[in-house]
């Protein structure tokens, strides 16, 4: 339960920043994600969109579903979860690659148990179209995908 307030919370803060925030066009993005603690493994994948709330700063939702497989039981579960972002993205040069740093929240949920909120800090590298990235929240997390 905890974990729904959290992630209710933080898309309330991120609506009303984006609310204060000049109009900008949303960027959607199809992504691959996978988890990695220290006895379960999950996979997801996701849809996000992000939004630029300043020349730097991106907010960005992702909601993604897949599994988890916990070693134990070696049993597969649905699985999904809601990430809110702030993402600190220096502009990008026409057709170049460019690295970024972005923070927040996200809320775990596994079929036959409790959800969870954890923080989330990530690194990566982004192109116009592609971008990849790596960092913690949940466990090891390692993501990509391609923006629309």
């Amino acid at each position: 339960m905890r974990g729904a307030i959290v992630v209710a919370l933080a898309f309330a803060l991120a609506r009303g920043a984006l609310a204060q925030a000049p109009a900008r066009p949303l960027v959607v993005e199809a992504r691959a994600d996978g988890i990695f603690a220290k006895r379960v493994t999950t996979a997801h994948l996701g849809l996000g969109v992000t939004r630029p709330a300043s020349r730097n700063l991106e907010l960005q939702l992702v909601l993604g579903g897949g599994t988890t497989m916990r070693e134990a039981t070696d049993d597969h579960r649905a699985s999904a979860r809601a990430d809110v972002l702030a993402r600190f993205a220096p502009p990008l040069a026409v057709n170049s690659w460019g690295a970024y740093a972005s923070g927040g929240v996200s809320g775990l949920f596994e079929r036959g148990a409790r959800g969870r909120a954890v923080l989330v800090l990530l690194v990566g590298a982004r192109g116009r179209r592609a971008f990849i990235e790596g960092g913690l929240g949940g466990g090891a997390r390692v993501g990509g995908g391609v923006r629309f």
